[in-house]
């Protein structure tokens, strides 16, 4: 699942985006992206970004992503799931 998410963000990381995690159940994907703002990029960027792990799938599973504004720390979902990408801080 991790490589697979690796894959399907290529391109796909904004500026505004701080991390990224995921979460795998039998039945969903959770993903979870923490972002400096809310933008209507922020908001196409993980669109698409979920539109490309679904085509990874060797099976139809719901995926199902979580936008949180603010850093991505204890208090961010994502910190519950595999980080695959997190910012440098500036």
């Amino acid at each position: 699942m991790v490589l697979d998410l690796v894959q399907a963000a290529l391109g796909l990381i904004s500026p505004e985006m701080w991390a990224i995690s995921v979460h795998a159940e039998p039945d969903r994907i959770l993903l979870y992206v923490a972002v400096h703002e809310h933008t209507a990029q922020v908001a196409e960027d993980v669109d698409d970004l979920v539109f490309e792990l679904e085509a990874l799938q060797d099976r139809a599973i719901a995926i199902e992503a979580a936008v949180h504004v603010g850093d991505p720390g204890a208090a961010w979902p994502g910190d519950l799931g595999r980080r695959v990408y997190l910012a440098k801080p500036t």
